[in-house]
């Protein structure tokens, strides 16, 4: 059920998980490029009616300051009857060039949010960071579940392949798409009234004002003791109007300060609802916190990769489990049968060696019925042999077509005739070594009924070792086995003979030399010309004449200008 809850959302929501992450990665740089280009003052150097001064110095059309999350202070003013931006320096209130937000950020922003899609593209990006919850939540779970509890997550993991670079990416990245997709789905449902939104809080407007003669914007009393830090946003009032106001965004709320007193006129502080939202976006787009951007960019980065070995472990999973079924299927019933195979599988490998000990079987004159270990039946009444072959899960848990074997044994009727063999699977690099075929051994002991054969283990599906245990059951019963079973083949590669010489054939010494061409593509196609210099440059076992090598070489060479120009007009093209 755990990997259902893990597997299923996963795929309905791929394409939309990797579209968020890519653009997530990128938009998380966001915050290290505008850190990196502010002023940041230290605490107490700089007041909001020091900077006020400055700006209206530079900028005597100024209407309005605005401080981001990441320290960048922006004044935006009139010129020539335009509006224009700039990012200015805090201290000397001077420009430190034009700000206009990059149009390519803005589309991958747009994209983030919600595909391009306006409102409808919210809602799908909100319902994509739900599901991305519950997968994060259902994968650490069978992680933990896998590698043998939640102590293991600090020690090296074992084993290789797709399933190795899943489970490394997914303990690196974890906490950080959790913590991306919780306050993403959060944001959400604020944008859609789900939560009420406390964000952003508004005074009311003074009912009256001094109306005296305007102070300089830098002897205004609460500017004076305001520091630039708690500043979100300062707007002028509008020149030669007494009866304006300067409008004040903190971080702690948001008033009214009259140009005349310098005194508070109205606030409202922001509600500690509001301070939790805040810090949630915060921790979402890391703005003002440029280290954690980086962090959830980069597990961001990693979603790619575990959706393309996560999906590829599925299909195999799948394919395998398509397989068994169309495969050869049960001529008789379990009541007909005089040998049971039960198997327990997590990824349908053992399904594999379970067929070909079946088909064996079978050939020798045997009635087999083969099922998975969660069918147990109450009693078989023909049964002779009974073979159990399982893998084991985890910390020596049971696989998922085993989980309820146990359970079932309870109430198992055997027969006395009855005879039982188990045949472990598992990676000997894990300290819980096929511990739950061990398991199962013991409880069928435990149950009265008699051994077959003592309870084989097979290391990381070895074909030796089972045909080897074929032998063993062939030699106990007297039924010929020949288990082949191959789950992992030896790679082989296709080969042309392009030479012969032979030498001696005359004498007692007689050898022919060998000449082979791949021809599959080729996978080294920049070392190869290497090579072939080094076999140019001295004499060989193999007495490659000097004709061929340059040969050889001249081809690979030329391969290798072939492919590098191609490259590089491409590059021009795309340039």
């Amino acid at each position: 059920m755990l990997r259902k809850l893990h597997g299923l959302p996963t795929l309905a929501v791929i394409l939309f998980v990797i579209t968020l992450a890519c653009t997530g990665a990128v938009l998380s740089l966001m915050p290290t490029f505008h850190r990196a280009a502010a002023v940041i003052p230290a605490v107490g150097e700089v007041s909001v009616a020091m900077l006020a001064q400055h700006v209206v110095t530079h900028f005597p059309q100024a209407e309005r300051i605005a401080r981001d999350l990441s320290g960048e202070v922006i004044v935006h003013y009139q010129q020539d009857e335009k509006s224009h931006a700039d990012l200015v320096n805090p201290l000397t209130g001077e420009s430190i060039a034009p700000y206009q937000p990059s149009a390519v950020m803005v589309w991958v922003k747009d994209l983030h949010r919600s595909f391009l899609l306006g409102d409808t593209g919210r809602i799908m990006a909100g319902v994509t960071a739900g599901f991305m919850v519950l997968i994060c939540l259902s994968g650490t779970f069978l992680l933990v579940r896998r590698i043998g509890g939640w102590k293991a997550l600090v020690r090296p993991f074992k084993g290789k392949g797709g399933k190795r670079i899943h489970s490394e990416l997914a303990r690196f990245a974890v906490l950080g798409l959790l913590l991306s997709s919780l306050t993403g789905a959060y944001m959400s449902a604020l944008r859609f009234g789900v939560f009420t939104d406390h964000t952003y809080v508004e005074a009311e407007f003074p009912d009256a004002v001094s109306g005296g003669q305007p102070a300089s914007v830098g002897s205004l009393a609460v500017l004076t003791k305001m520091d630039l830090s708690e500043l979100r946003e300062l707007i002028f009032p509008v020149p030669d109007d007494t009866q304006d106001v300067y409008s004040v965004t903190t971080r702690h709320g948001a008033g009214f300060v009259d140009q005349s007193t310098g005194q508070w006129l109205s606030f409202e502080p922001l509600p500690e609802s509001g301070a939790f939202q805040q810090w949630v976006t915060k921790l979402h787009t890391g703005e003002g916190l440029w280290w954690l951007g980086l962090i959830l960019g980069a597990s961001a980065l990693t979603m790619p990769v575990l959706s393309y070995t996560g999906a590829r472990s599925w299909w195999i999973r799948r394919r395998s489990a398509i397989t068994q079924t169309n495969s050869q299927t049960n001529k008789v019933s379990f009541e007909q049968a005089d040998t049971i195979i039960l198997v327990g599988s997590e990824g349908n490998i053992t399904w594999g060696f379970a067929r070909d000990l079946q088909a064996n079987l079978c050939k020798a004159g045997c009635r087999v019925y083969c099922a998975e270990m969660n069918q147990l039946e109450d009693y078989y009444p023909q049964a002779k042999r009974l073979f159990i072959l399982t893998s084991t899960y985890g910390n020596g848990d049971a696989p998922s077509s085993a989980h309820n074997f146990l359970t079932k044994l309870g109430s198992f009727r055997p027969d006395q005739t009855l005879q039982f063999a188990v045949l472990g699977f598992g990676d000997q690099q894990f300290s819980q070594f096929c511990q739950y075929a061990l398991d199962v051994d013991a409880a069928l002991q435990n149950k009265g009924i008699a051994r077959l054969h003592s309870v084989g283990l097979i290391n990381r599906g070895s074909s030796a070792q089972f045909r080897e245990w074929g032998n063993d059951i062939a030699d106990v019963t007297g039924i010929p086995l020949a288990l082949t079973h191959n789950p992992l083949p030896t790679p082989t590669a296709k080969l042309t003979l392009i030479d012969r010489e032979d030498y001696g054939l005359e004498g007692l010494a007689a050898t022919s030399i060998f000449r082979f061409s791949a021809t599959g593509k080729d996978s080294l196609p920049f070392l190869k010309p290497v090579i072939y210099w080094v076999l140019c440059r001295r004499e060989t076992t193999w007495r490659v004449s000097t004709p061929w090598r340059h040969q050889q070489a001249m081809a690979c060479w030329k391969s290798v200008y072939v492919n590098s120009l191609m490259v590089f007009v491409l590059v021009i093209y795309i340039v």
